[in-house]
């Protein structure tokens, strides 16, 4: 594995970067900040490699492309209640004038330098990331310690394996926001890629982008991803929701699929999560820059995030995101690369 010094964050902390090696020609660049990607390169199907990973300009914190908790997506208010003690968190946005924590807040995984070391895998190269988040980061409740493990297979599968426990009940809701975009150095935009998501309904969101509690079915709608569509196909390609996956039983199971004909890569998104927020980066903009300080434009990459059920620790129908002392908390994501 090469190990190198990369530079320091914005305040001054140092940062490494390690490079996994996985099928000929093919590598995974990683950060200890934040977990961030900076080069995802694996062939396309005339076996050249290129880089298909993005992520946001390191220069400034940013969620994109970064390891996100302690609780992805949106914490509508920033408030919850565990055992009847309400708990009020810092918010971070405010869309449609509703405040809410987005992504963990300013105190998330994504600003955090971790502690990395290479460890030994079957599979191929793995780097194991390392954090404890103290009682009362973010406003959360209790110490978490949480291990992330990335391997890069020498079959091209990047494998995220989460594990963490607490002193004191929190809820904990993980995912890995990096962004992708399988035309490679070209660049396109997203909107002819195909996609595909092993999921029959999706969580509608009202004002502030909060989703209502309910959970809708898909058939009939521009959501219906059931059998593969291009991106740009259906609502101009804006998409942004949680898909509720097929498959809710903790096993690793298929999730989604994305297919680019112009260079025959595909990829596919396999989890034990019980959803996904698919984003199609509709709403990037020139006001920001990938992680190599190259402007966006609308379209520039998609995102699969497996995870579980946006604002889930609100609703008490929905799957229980309360970590426990005594429990461990265990999920995996594999995206699997591979040509047409």
């Amino acid at each position: 594995m090469k190990v190198a010094a990369f530079g320091k964050t914005s305040d001054g902390r140092p940062i490494t970067s390690y490079t996994l090696t996985g099928g000929p020609g093919a590598e995974l660049e990683v950060l200890d900040y934040g977990g961030k990607v900076r080069r995802l390169s694996v062939p396309d199907r005339q076996g050249t490699c290129e880089n298909i990973a993005m992520s946001l300009d390191f220069a400034k914190p940013g969620f994109g492309g970064s390891l996100i908790g302690r609780y992805a997506n949106r914490l509508a208010g920033g408030k919850f209640s565990i055992d009847g003690t309400e708990y009020s968190l810092p918010t971070n946005i405010a869309p449609d004038g509703m405040p809410c924590l987005l992504h963990g807040g300013p105190a998330g995984f994504h600003d955090r330098v971790w502690k990395a070391r290479p460890v030994e895998s079957a599979d191929g190269e793995a780097l194991e990331l390392k954090l404890l988040s103290p009682d009362g980061e973010g406003g959360f409740p209790g110490n978490l310690d949480v291990t992330c493990v990335y391997t890069f297979t020498r079959e091209n599968k990047w494998r995220i394996e989460w594990t963490a426990t607490t002193d004191k009940p929190t809820p904990i809701n993980f995912t890995h926001h990096v962004y992708f975009n399988l035309s490679g150095e070209a660049r396109r935009p997203v909107n002819e890629t195909v996609v595909a998501i092993a999921a029959d309904g999706y969580t509608p969101t009202g004002p502030g982008d909060i989703t209502t509690g309910a959970i809708d079915n898909v058939a009939g709608t521009p959501f219906d991803f059931t059998s593969p569509h291009p991106i740009g196909e259906r609502l101009s390609g804006a998409y942004d929701k949680n898909w509720v996956l097929r498959s809710q039983d903790g096993s690793l199971a298929f999730a989604a699929s994305a297919e680019d004909a112009s260079t025959g890569r595909r990829m596919e998104a396999w989890t034990t999560e019980k959803g996904m927020q698919f984003y199609s980066g509709f709403a990037l903009n020139d006001s920001l820059k990938d992680q190599f300080g190259r402007p966006l434009f609308p379209l520039a990459a998609f995102a699969f995030e497996t995870q579980d059920h946006p604002d889930s620790v609100t609703k008490p129908d929905w799957p229980n995101t309360v970590l426990r002392p005594g429990a461990v908390f265990k999920s995996t994501t594999e995206y699997r690369f591979g040509t047409l």
